[in-house]
């Protein structure tokens, strides 16, 4: 006799509350039944709806994006927690020794897993001070983030605390699901706070902590990853450089076998795994732009471009740079160029670091063509050069010292393209232009005539680099017959605006605030388009812009979007438009 189907629904709703009423009783079988009755979706897709994309099909702009941060505006991931800061020691005043210091500065000396978790923390009679570990996300981005309910999800046992933006609510949280209240009004961000962990010594430490808003629970639990806003805004680009989400700058990557993976507690620490990376291309269908890091051993690159062989789109192509800006002495990268480089070639070989750095992105480009070898035309190396130092490209390109060892001028490593900064307007901000632009602000309408007529012209200003559009398209005409002649198609990795404090001139509160508004005028539109326009007529091919989503500081107004919330903005409605009305041109495209 076959039972009814009504009578099967009924037994397994009776069958599953009794479980969960039963699993309440026991500490820590909760977490065990919750994941049978409601398994953990993987954190990783690779097929991420991979649907084509016609928006940048043709586009002539990439993008690159912001930094991974829990004060970044482009909250890229649907898991808030993996934009997090690294873990804060702290201590109370209840502890022996401890004045409630905010930051023990303990790090080094955390229980971590190998994911970053915290495995245990010291008892308070322990010679370390901290007791406890935080870390903040959603932080100094008040308004632009929704406020109300999420849910924090762990696995493992512990205690966790809230504090600044958000409050627990006691009563719907249950064991592995807080619900915590939080006001986006607020500044100071999400303190998210362990206490305890592994209370009872099995090694069933608090991990896999999760913190996603209420109403995307759903599409989380679908297998998504992104932040529906922040898919909206990069879609119609047709490449993503990822340098700022790999960490480039300073980076201490070297092995594969210590790649940021996505299991990470937080992607702000060692950056955004590949997987992640790949995931997003393929799903807005977008060309990657990938920066190996300065680094990085042989292995490192020939795993990688294995596993973007295996995972990425086969319609999409590829570009691989070797790390970023490697003679910029801000940069550790930098520094560790001329190291490597005086150590083969002589202390004396002053401009060994542009040498090592051009034979490490041809050797970068031979590993990555051989792993593509059926594939060859998907990869483009690129190989970058300072666009103001004219005859610096010289020694990257032609690498004298690599060839006097037998081998061919580094651009012939089946290098596809040379690429250049496209800024302008950085002379407002050179320490030697302040009181003149002061005196601007002086002026009727607060000295943005002034300062877009200098941006137009460069004839009010004489310090600073040539970074007036005229000077600027100077300089893309220069680097245009340098990619002829080595017959190389030129490309911009980063361009925009530089509109920001130099030296001493970034604590300038007045001149911070009048660069912020420079940026927001209506006249920036015409600068922007006129700056692609002029890279299009001197042949320049695909130009990356810097960066998406930036809040506006001191530092910079870098964002083509202060917020992921918004929509329009003068730079961002000229990139748009300027694809729109302008398909790309160059061969091949």
């Amino acid at each position: 006799m076959k039972t009814s189907p009504f009578k099967l629904k009924n037994y397994f709703i009776f069958f599953s509350v009794g479980i969960v009423l039963f699993s309440s009783l026991l500490p820590g079988l909760y977490n065990r039944v919750n994941a049978w009755l409601f398994p953990h979706l993987p954190e990783i897709t690779l097929s991420q709806n991979s649907n084509s994309n016609p928006n940048n099909d043709d586009s002539p702009l990439g993008i690159n994006l912001s930094g991974i941060a829990p004060w970044s505006s482009q909250l890229p991931f649907l898991n808030y927690f993996k934009s997090s800061q690294a873990w804060i020691t702290q201590c109370t005043n209840s502890d022996p020794g401890c004045q409630g210091e905010w930051n023990t500065k303990e790090q080094d000396i955390l229980d971590l897993d190998e994911q970053g978790w915290v495995k245990s923390l010291p008892a308070p009679e322990d010679s370390p001070k901290y007791t406890r570990v935080s870390s903040l996300l959603l932080r100094g981005i008040p308004n632009h983030f929704p406020s109300g309910q999420y849910l924090v999800l762990y696995d493992g046992e512990g205690t966790i605390e809230y504090s600044l933006s958000a409050k627990k609510d006691e009563d719907a949280s249950t064991p592995g699901r807080d619900v915590i209240n939080v006001d986006a009004s607020q500044s100071g961000g999400v303190l998210v706070t362990i206490t305890a962990t592994d209370p009872n010594k099995t090694g069933n430490y608090l991990r896999n902590i999760r913190v996603i808003y209420a109403e995307d629970e759903p599409l989380y639990r679908s297998g998504e990853l992104f932040n529906t806003a922040f898919l909206e805004r990069i879609k119609n680009f047709r490449s993503l450089r990822f340098m700022d989400w790999m960490g480039t700058n300073h980076s201490k990557q070297k092995e594969w076998k210590n790649r940021p993976t996505p299991d990470m507690a937080s992607y702000g620490v060692k950056g955004v795994p590949l997987e992640v990376m790949v995931a997003l291309t393929n799903k807005v269908q977008a060309d990657p732009w990938f920066n190996m890091p300065h680094m990085a051993t042989d292995e490192y690159m020939r795993n990688f471009a294995r596993s973007v062989k295996e995972s990425l789109d086969r319609d999409l192509k590829i570009y691989v740079e070797f790390s970023n800006e490697v003679w910029n002495w801000q940069f550790k990268q930098t520094h560790y160029a001329l190291e490597e480089g005086q150590k083969r070639w002589g202390k004396d070989k002053k401009d060994a670091f542009r040498q090592w750095y051009g034979m490490r992105t041809a050797q970068m480009c031979d590993i990555w063509k051989d792993v593509f070898a059926d594939q060859k035309d998907r990869v483009t190396c690129v190989v970058a050069t300072q666009v103001g130092w004219k005859g610096s490209e010289k020694d990257i390109l032609d690498c004298p010292y690599w060839v006097a060892e037998g081998n061919k001028a580094c651009y012939q490593h089946q290098i596809g393209a040379y690429a250049i900064a496209g800024y302008f307007g950085a002379s407002l901000g050179h320490p030697e232009n302040v009181s003149k632009v002061e005196s601007w602000l002086k002026e009727g309408d607060g000295g943005f005539q002034k300062a877009f007529q200098q941006l137009k012209t460069g004839k009010l200003l004489s310090e600073g680099r040539p970074d007036s559009l005229p000077q600027v398209k100077e300089l893309f005409s220069y680097h245009a017959e340098v990619a002829k002649e080595k017959g190389l198609k030129l490309m911009a990795y980063e361009g925009g605006q530089h509109i920001v404090g130099r030296k001493d001139v970034v604590n300038n509160e007045q001149l911070t605030e009048f660069f912020i508004e420079l940026n927001r005028r209506p006249e920036m539109y015409e600068l922007y388009s006129q700056l692609f326009q002029d890279w299009k007529a001197v042949g320049g091919t695909m130009f990356m812009h810097f960066v998406d989503v930036a809040k506006p500081t001191k530092w910079g107004s870098w964002g083509a979007l202060e917020y992921v919330d918004q929509s329009e903005s003068p730079k961002y409605d000229a990139l748009m438009d300027f694809m729109t009305e302008n398909s790309c041109w160059w061969e091949g495209c």
